[in-house]
């Protein structure tokens, strides 16, 4: 139910590491719930205020699938153990308009499976008083995994490569009618043949705020009007492709939209020299703040952005429509001459020690030669100290440095590591890999998101540049802190213990006479199975043992 692969032995999953003894949120579909007399749900992906999504299977197809599910909870709930849904009674009304909204975008949707580069939409049901869609299950990982992977960003050479098909894409879907208003690393996938796919459709009223269910807005990607009654259209998804180029092309996130003014935000090619001044200046054009002054279509957006740049006579680089440079586009043209001017001279020096030490030491060799009566070379050591003495101050420094750069890391306290975002890893492994060039401060909080020992948030958001060494501060979880009491039935007392403690829950064992189950079996505890327990406030369960003569009386924690 964890990953939906084979399985024909007992206990935890060995790909995913799910067991059926996992705790699951009541309010959600239970894991092999049936649906449509198809599809088998598995554990739960991920939810929003539009609904949940789910790991499922088609037993028709024997695939895997995607089970998105409506289920806005500010508008509707489900008692624990049912699959039905019960609307509000004074949400009615607005549940019904959202509902249609919801099949209407993924029917939409469904028509255009044909297209690679979106997650398609295999079918469309209603069932338990809602709608499902199943979508293909994506063999891949989100951008910003493999952002994080790949040292926070990629080259202009490789997004050239990737990127056009899912522009082309977008574009069709916005032919059809249909606005994404999601757009971001986390809705993106890299497949496993390193083609991209957005996923991550939703009705309007979920990617916008000031509405009756709970927006899911992603920070730095959404665009202004957004977060205001603002008309959205083609422009609102040119600001989120916008901002993903820019996050991809710099490493950095972007800022969030109502937090900018005009010029608060860096350019890319000011934050990566190595991002062409065309690209960089069509991606700020796409992140304009007034939907006036944005690029308004993606046509429009590729159109710029792949086009040649335009040259004036002098060999700086126009604006869009010939328009001449302006005077701070002129200063920084000047500094960027200066700076190669001086990297040219720094190669240049470099160039001639290295010329004086290669003479040096051929006169060196030569001079040995000639002292030994023979053309075998001294030993290595005797060498070694005839050179460095032989070598003028200047070279013998250019030799230390060479050798401190290819033996050791550096240790300056230049920013000059894009951190990763940490979001979702396992913090010991982490912690292992990255020993010698962060140093983590861990703070254990409980999480309903995120499994034990998983980290989810950092002092320092990935994809800023920091130096090697830095500190970082991340949260990691310490499990839920609300769970459902685990079933018993058929559970020793050491296994349910060891379940409980896995869990994080506080118990206390008592022994108690009977017959209704094996001496050292769980007879029943204070809850029923699938109560909740705060685990953060310390609930303790009490496990009565059916007693036996090994039992001991006693409590644990």
């Amino acid at each position: 139910m964890g990953c939906m692969n084979d399985k024909t032995y007992d206990g935890p999953c060995k790909l995913c590491g799910y067991s059926d003894l996992d705790p699951c949120i009541p309010t959600y579909l239970a894991p092999k719930t049936y649906l449509n007399d198809r599809y088998i749900v598995g554990r739960l992906l991920s939810y929003n205020g539009e609904g949940a999504i789910y790991i499922g299977y088609d037993t028709a197809a024997g695939t895997k699938v995607t089970i998105k599910e409506f289920m806005p909870d500010t508008l509707c709930t489900r008692k624990k153990g049912e699959t039905h849904i019960v609307v509000n009674a004074n949400n009615s009304a607005l549940y019904k308009t959202y509902l249609s909204e919801f099949e209407d975008l993924n029917r939409s949707l469904m028509k255009l499976r044909g297209m690679a580069h979106i997650q398609a939409v295999l079918d469309v049901f209603s069932e338990n008083n809602t709608c499902y869609a199943v979508f293909e299950f994506i063999n891949g990982i989100s951008l910003k995994t493999y952002l994080a992977n790949s040292s926070g960003g990629l080259a202009w050479e490789q997004v050239k490569e990737l990127f056009p098909p899912i522009l082309t894409t977008l574009s069709l879907v916005h032919s059809a009618g249909t606005i994404h208003r999601g757009i971001s690393p986390q809705t993106i996938f890299v497949t496993d043949k390193m083609e991209l796919k957005l996923a991550g459709f939703c009705i309007s009223a979920a990617r916008t705020t000031n509405t009756e269910i709970a927006c899911e807005i992603f920070s730095g990607y959404a665009a202004p009007e957004q977060y205001s009654n603002e008309i959205n259209g083609t422009w609102t998804d040119v600001y989120g492709i916008s901002a993903v180029l820019y996050k991809v092309l710099t490493g950095a996130a972007p800022m969030e939209a109502i937090a900018r003014t005009g010029s608060s935000m860096l350019e890319p090619m000011l934050v990566n020299r190595n991002v062409p001044p065309n690209v960089s200046k069509v991606i700020m054009h796409g992140m304009k703040l007034p939907m006036e002054a944005r690029i308004r279509s993606i046509t429009e957006f590729v159109d710029k952005l792949f086009a040649p740049p335009r040259y004036t006579s002098s060999g700086g680089v126009r604006r869009d429509n010939d328009r001449p440079l302006t005077k701070s586009e002129q200063k920084r043209l000047k500094k960027q001459k200066k700076e190669r001017a001086k990297f040219l001279a720094v190669i240049i020096t470099v160039g001639f020690v290295l010329i004086t030490f290669a003479a040096a030491f051929a006169l060196t060799l030569s001079g040995t030669c000639r002292f030994n009566g023979e053309s075998s070379l001294p030993e290595s050591s005797e060498e070694s100290s005839y050179v460095e003495s032989s070598l003028p101050e200047s070279s013998e420094s250019v030799v230390s440095s060479t050798a401190e750069s290819t033996e050791t890391p550096s240790t300056s306290d230049e920013a000059n590591i894009a951190l990763p975002d940490f979001t979702n890893r396992r913090y010991e492994d982490t912690a292992a890999r990255y020993e010698g060039m962060f140093t983590f401060v861990p703070k254990y909080e409980y999480s309903d998101e995120y499994p034990s020992g998983f980290m989810f948030d950092q002092s320092i958001e990935g994809g800023t540049m920091v130096a090697q060494g830095t500190q970082i501060e991340v949260k990691v979880s310490k499990g839920r802190s609300v769970v459902p009491l685990p079933d018993y039935s058929g559970k020793s007392q050491t296994d349910y213990i060891a379940t409980l403690t896995s869990l994080n829950v506080k118990y206390e064992v008592f022994t108690e006479k009977t017959n209704a189950v094996p001496a050292g079996y769980v007879v029943r505890c204070s809850k029923a199975v699938n109560d909740l327990i705060r685990v953060s406030e310390g609930e303790t369960v009490t496990v009565y043992v059916a007693e036996s003569a090994d039992a001991i009386s006693g409590s644990g924690t």
